[in-house]
Formats: structure tokens, sequence, C-alpha cells
């Protein structure tokens, strides 16, 4: 059955795109459900719904566009304060915290992908899985794009990631009230919290993404920049791939996705004070990728999500009992303070924005720089450990 918007109606196709981002940030950030949600999930699921009920198509040029285009420009913009000196020197103990985090989520992924290793593909999904619990969703589609998957499988993990996201927001936040914790981990930024609430802050997510000095010039260098990186790093990845190098060597360097990663990260660590400047990136990155979402969305066929959903829902709770479980025996034995957990483990499944939005929603105001400098430490690495992870299952 055709849809009501048709595909190749292109500017009413760009149109939603833009218009379900904006109102998946709108919702996000003023209403009570939009913030329990994210906007990322509500992206992709009141995409799925249009797609669905038939008013939006599941294939579009409009789709594809975003993909090829829209997205590697949002990866610089969203790396743009990856500074590894300012994240190793300004993240102390939590530093150490995220990586005992990162390799619960390896123990994880790992135990999936020994388990469903004659499934097809494992090796890609197993790579997507650990780019996306090691850093976030933009490692998770660098990850997928250089196993060179089908959208269906980056579609069907970016589903289930976020989904993983809300629910371990929910579980770590109702967890933090508990007795349980109470008892058995030392929790100073629950304590501070709890003796100076202020109930009119509004939504965290408002709270974060509160207004900034932007100036036309600040978004001018930003664009032309990630531009610059984007063009760049393409003519990188293609000189990498002329060369027929090995596999691993050419999904590293013979992606574009990794490739931009790579070079933003030493321009970012190089040139810190340049990109400093650039107020207003992450707010357009963020939106960039939040409309990729929406494709995410709009391409998630529901019968060819359901034929892999098995293997990506089991690797799923495998990743979450190797990063929880993994976390808290080290917390217990080394008395690491619950919010630092916490933040860890945000840090990995999430990125640096859900781990930040934890420490704002819960108040642990000490807790929210450092959060996100481990999480953009987890964007840093996240391709690297998820190709050298997915390659022990490639047949």
């Amino acid at each position: 059955m055709s849809s009501i918007i048709s595909g190749d109606q292109t500017w009413l196709m760009w149109m939603m795109v833009a218009v379900l981002a904006a109102f998946s940030i709108w919702a996000e950030q003023k209403t009570k459900w939009g913030a329990k949600m994210g906007g990322a999930i509500l992206a992709i699921f009141i995409t799925m719904f249009l797609v669905n009920i038939n008013f939006l198509p599941s294939k579009s040029p409009v789709y594809s566009a975003v993909g090829g285009y829209i997205l590697p420009l949002s990866i610089p913009l969203l790396l743009f304060q990856c500074d590894l000196k300012k994240i190793i020197k300004g993240s102390g103990k939590l530093f150490l915290v995220f990586h005992v985090a990162a390799i619960g989520t390896m123990i994880g992924a790992m135990a999936a992908g020994f388990i469903f290793s004659d499934a097809p593909d494992i090796g890609g999904i197993v790579a997507m899985e650990v780019g996306a619990h090691v850093g976030g969703t933009v490692n998770l589609v660098a990850s997928g794009k250089a196993f060179g998957l089908d959208q269906t499988y980056i579609s069907a993990v970016a589903v289930a990631a976020n989904l993983l996201v809300a629910i371990l927001m929910l579980a770590l936040g109702a967890m933090s009230d508990s007795k349980w914790v109470r008892k058995n981990f030392n929790h100073p930024h629950i304590q501070e919290f709890e003796s100076s609430i202020d109930a009119d802050a509004g939504s965290l997510a408002e709270q974060y993404w509160k207004p900034k000095d932007v100036s036309l010039l600040t978004m001018a260098l930003a664009l032309a920049t990630t531009f610059a990186i984007c063009g760049l790093g393409d003519l990188i990845a293609a000189f990498v791939r002329s060369l027929n190098p090995p596999m691993i060597i050419g999904q590293l360097f013979g992606s574009i996705y990794l490739v931009i990663c790579t070079l933003t990260i030493i321009l970012v660590t190089i040139l810190p004070k340049f990109f400093q400047k650039l107020q207003g990136a992450e707010e357009i990155g963020t939106f960039m990728i939040i409309m990729y979402f929406v494709t995410i969305g709009g391409a998630a066929n529901l019968s060819e999500l359901v034929k892999v959903g098995g293997i990506i829902i089991s690797s799923i709770i495998f990743i979450t009992i190797g990063n929880l479980g993994t976390l808290f025996i080290c917390g217990k034995i080394f008395k690491w303070d619950w919010e630092e957990l916490c933040n860890a483990s945000c840090a990995t499944i999430g990125g640096p924005t859900t781990a930040a939005a934890f420490s704002i929603n819960k108040g642990w105001n000490a807790m929210i720089v450092p959060g996100i400098l481990v999480g953009l430490w987890g964007y840093s690495i996240g391709n690297y450990i998820a190709i050298i992870a997915g390659n022990f299952f490639v047949k």
C-alpha cells in the first residue's frame, strides 16, 4: 500500500524529517513523558508509527541523503569537544571507572558473539553493539558502515541501543533511591543533593541544552570546519581503499566515518583553543543526528527487525549484565562511589549527553563535567575497539 506522502516527494520528505526531529527535541525538553523517553527514541518510534500507518514511506532518497551527507557532517560537530589531553586530565577517578565499564561491555558483547557465532553478520552486529555501548550512536553507525551491514541491521541495533539507554536511566535512577544502594555503596553526591533540592530547575534536557553565547561567525566556522573534515576524510578513505589493504585496515581507514572521527580528534587535541570557540557546534550536530534517527525509524521495517531481533536483544542483555555486573563488583571491592558507577555506565551505554543528563536529573552537579569528559573519551575510542571486537567473528 502506498503512503500518503510518497518517497519521491522530496520537499515534503525533507519537511517531515526536519519537523519530526524538531518535535522530538521539543518534547524531550518541554514535556515529562518526552524527558523520560529522550529525543532519539522519540524520533525513531514516532517515525516508525507514521510509516506503519502508511503516512510516510519506508524508503526515500531523502533517507539516503540524510545518511550519506547529514550524518557524516554531524560526527565532527559532536566531536569538537574531544580534546584528549583535557579529557584525561579533567575526568579524575571516573576515567578509571569508565574503563572498567567498557571492559564489562566488551565481556558481554564477546560472550554474545561466541554464543551466536553462526548467525549471519555476527561480526558487524558485535562491532555495532560494542561501538554503541563504549561510545554511543556515532560509533554504532560508523562500525556498521565499516562492516558494510544492511540498513536493517543498523536500524535494529540503533532501536535496541536507544531503548536500553532509556531503560538504564530509569533503572539506575530507581536504584539510586533504594535502601540497598544506600547500605552498600558510598553516595556523597546523593546526600549533597538531598540537602539542597531545586524543584524549579526544569527538565534535565532543558538544563543541559541551556542557551549559549552563539554568533553567526562561530556557527559559520563550525559548519565550514565540519565540511572541510568530511571532504578531506573522503579523500583519505578513497585513497586507502584504492590500495586494497587488509580488511581491518580498510575498515579503520577506508571508511569515511572512522577517518573523520580520527581527523577530528587529532585536530581538536592539537588546536583546542580554536575548537573551543566554535559555540553552537554541538547543538547543530545534535539536531543533525536526530534527523538521522528519524530516518532510522523510517527505514525500520518491523517484519525485518523481528528476524534479527532475537540476537540483538540477547546481545543487549549480555552487555547490560557485563557492564553493570563488572561495575558493581569492582565498585564494592574498591569502595567506589555509587554516583561514579552510574556515570560510568551511562557514559558507556549512552554517551556523554546521557551521562550529563543523568547527573543533572539526579542533582549530582559535581559529576556533570567528568561524565561528559569520559563520554567524549568513549566517542574517541569506541570505533577502534568495535572494529577489533567485530573481526573476531568475521568468517
